[in-house]
């Protein structure tokens, strides 16, 4: 199999005042190295029949059109050229593990921050909200790691997965930008991953006064962009798969 010719961007902070901005590096990924990573892509509504949720996923009006645009059109072929080329293929997910995070101080977040209660989130062993679209539901062969926090690596097996299958690179997407998915990619950085997120298949938890121009997704792109790695967009990935296969 040819490697993943892709090309992708950083932001160059240098020289200071006069900064030369978005840079662009053409990655050679190898195939057997390199990894698909969706983060929390999961929910109802998306796919044709089924039920919209009762409230904006991303809690910000018109999130929930949003994210089913990003889910339909970018980033479920982007899940199916990665699976015709070979990649692995690894979820990583919030879920229910049973260990009284209801006690927890990330509990108290979700029920301050979110109005998350302790039953929607704790206290079912498969809450609603995480039952995957059949646009992007894992297929045989996929992997899927549970996670506990934020962080896809934080007391997950997803490293030993990861090194156990010899990958070097992950191309992320999902949801949210500004929380899952952001410490994902800088632990993921920390664990000397390269990271590659596709810029236009995630999307953040924006506010009141941030989502018209979603203000806080386009910042923690460039947060990605300037501490932890790379970004590409689906349409590159999905040339660099077909010239691959």
């Amino acid at each position: 199999m040819p490697d993943l010719v892709l090309p992708a961007r950083f932001y160059d902070l240098l020289p200071v005042g006069h900064q030369r901005g978005h840079r662009e590096e053409t990655l050679t990924l190898p195939v057997e190295r390199t990894a698909f990573l969706p983060i929390d892509v999961y929910g109802l509504g998306y796919s044709e029949g089924e039920p919209r949720p009762e409230r904006e996923p991303l809690w910000f009006p018109g999130s929930f059109e949003l994210q089913r645009t990003l889910l339909r059109e970018r980033i479920a072929p982007s899940l199916q050229a990665a699976r015709r080329i070979g990649l692995p293929v690894i979820y990583a997910n919030n879920s229910n593990p049973g260990v009284r995070g209801d006690r927890s101080e990330f509990g108290a977040v979700l029920r301050r921050t979110h109005g998350l209660t302790d039953d929607e989130r704790w206290r079912h062993e498969s809450p609603e909200e995480f039952q995957f679209s059949a646009c992007v539901a894992p297929q045989p062969g996929d992997h899927v790691c549970p996670k506990l926090f934020y962080s896809g690596f934080h007391g997950t097996h997803l490293d030993t997965l990861l090194r156990n299958l010899r990958i070097e690179t992950l191309v992320v997407v999902g949801f949210a930008t500004n929380a899952c998915v952001h410490t994902t990619l800088t632990d993921a950085l920390y664990r000397n991953y390269r990271v590659v997120l596709l810029r236009d298949c995630t999307l953040g938890m924006e506010c009141d006064d941030t989502y018209r121009d979603l203000a806080l997704t386009n910042a923690f792109i460039r947060f990605v962009e300037t501490h932890v790695g790379f970004t590409a967009t689906a349409d590159a990935f999905l040339e660099a798969c077909r010239r691959a296969a």
